[in-house]
């Protein structure tokens, strides 16, 4: 087959972690391009799978190949592509799962296309690295069980796992007694990070970078359930940011400048956390060579009536890319539940129905409207499952998506869905009887 022959394609790592943006394929499909699809083998996958399959009006069911592999796979990854590109004029590189970061550079670098670079691909994926690489902008750290944690006397401090993701084990301690129980308890080998508490709002940014140079930046707000407890789990997003001043805001859009420019970041999206002190000092959370989780690039929909995809597609492909900035509010919100069985959602007198993901397999595609609205609201477990503390993204339940044209009106939604939706879980019983 003469290169002429060879249809245009993108290849996606992470395939199933895109399948939250229904706009992403068709966005493929308008500049002529086939989607080749890399992802790890686990049942929720394969639930996607077969459900793209047998339904032809499926999101996913474009996908003109599809593969299985572990993120950590990245010989059988450049592989399976390799062979690809014989077939295909692969064109551009798209990552969602993080555990593809690191190969996703890679991969792009070998077949010289747009990336983020060999740097930003591998310290992106390490946050000892980012601690190290970024130190300038980032809390003090120490590496355990390496290091020697006995002297540490900063509290309360936070440990996280070195290669962690979705909150997975990130935990605060508030005193050496606890640092030293936490270390003792079974299991601990995992290199981790010991750092300091950042005190302040918590937001993220995302940015859409072109040949080293940022085309759009984003900070969305962020809630977590620390107040509640020892863990830092993601129960909410809202876009654009509410909590910070103009002055904040224009601190961290230019430390995330600085930040890039360190990891010469080069082609992509780059998706940081950061948290604003009380001094009004930046410092960085983590920051991440792909697009955002949870539906924050929805969110971005929403508030400027723009879906994003095309916009990340253009990115990965080398173009300059433009993007609106936002014109009004989103949020998305998770929704709290008694540890149980679960047994049934309530939304009652919001006019939305619940999307239960586990009987469908995809996510509905959303749009803005001029009032306040309730875009979606969705349960990601299904009936039977026990449910637990919320520790890691993963015990999450139920979530909805709202946007709103002030942020009044905002809030004033945000109450009724939280008075409204109910998730209903039987705590005497458990899912093994």
């Amino acid at each position: 087959m003469t290169a002429e022959d060879r249809p245009g394609a993108v290849v996606v790592l992470g395939m199933f972690v895109a399948a939250r943006y229904p706009d992403l394929l068709p966005a493929a499909a308008a500049r002529g391009l086939r989607v080749l699809g890399v992802d790890e083998d686990s049942p929720f996958a394969r639930h996607y799978d077969d459900a793209r399959r047998a339904d032809p009006g499926h999101p996913m069911a474009p996908i003109a190949e599809l593969a299985w592999h572990e993120g950590t796979d990245r010989a059988g990854v450049i592989d399976t592509v390799s062979g690809w590109a014989a077939a295909y004029d692969v064109r551009g590189v798209l990552v969602f799962g993080e555990g593809f970061v690191e190969t996703g550079a890679v991969l792009a670098d070998l077949l010289g296309l747009p990336g983020p670079g060999l740097r930003a691909g591998r310290v992106c994926r390490n946050k000892l690295l980012q601690r190290r690489y970024l130190a300038e902008w980032s809390p003090r750290s120490r590496l355990l069980p390496t290091a020697d944690a006995a002297d540490w006397t900063t509290f309360p401090a936070v440990l996280k796992p070195l290669d962690g993701q979705a909150s997975a084990g990130v935990s605060r301690v508030g005193s050496a007694g606890e640092l030293a129980a936490a270390l003792a308890r079974p299991g601990f080998a995992a290199p981790m990070l010991l750092e300091e508490l950042v005190p302040g709002p918590e937001v993220s940014v995302e940015a859409l970078v072109h040949d080293g140079r940022v085309r759009f930046t984003g900070i969305t707000g962020k809630l977590t359930n620390e107040d509640s407890g020892r863990f830092f789990v993601e129960l909410g997003h809202t876009v654009p940011d509410v909590a910070l001043t103009a002055a904040q805001q224009a601190a961290v859009r230019a430390v995330n400048e600085q930040v890039l420019r360190r990891l010469d970041f080069r082609d992509g999206v780059a998706h940081a956390e950061y948290r604003v002190t009380p001094e009004g000092v930046v410092r960085l959370m983590e920051i991440a060579a792909r697009p955002a989780g949870d539906s924050i690039i929805t969110l971005y929909g929403l508030a400027t009536g723009e879906p994003m995809e095309p916009a990340m597609l253009a990115v990965a492909l080398g173009e300059g890319v433009s993007y609106p900035e936002p014109v009004r509010w989103a949020r998305q919100k998770y929704v709290p539940h008694t540890p149980g069985v679960l047994t049934g959602m309530r939304a009652d007198g919001l006019g939305v129905p619940v999307t239960w993901l586990r009987e469908r397999w995809f996510f509905p595609a959303v749009r803005p409207a001029p009032d306040a609205g309730v875009r979606m609201i969705m349960m990601g477990r299904a009936k039977g499952d026990e449910l637990g503390e919320i520790r890691s993204s993963a015990d999450r339940s139920a979530t909805y998506l709202i946007d709103a044209p002030t942020p009044a009106a905002l809030d004033e939604l945000t109450r009724s869905c939280d008075a409204a939706i109910r998730v209903e879980t039987d705590p005497g019983e458990r899912a093994d009887g």
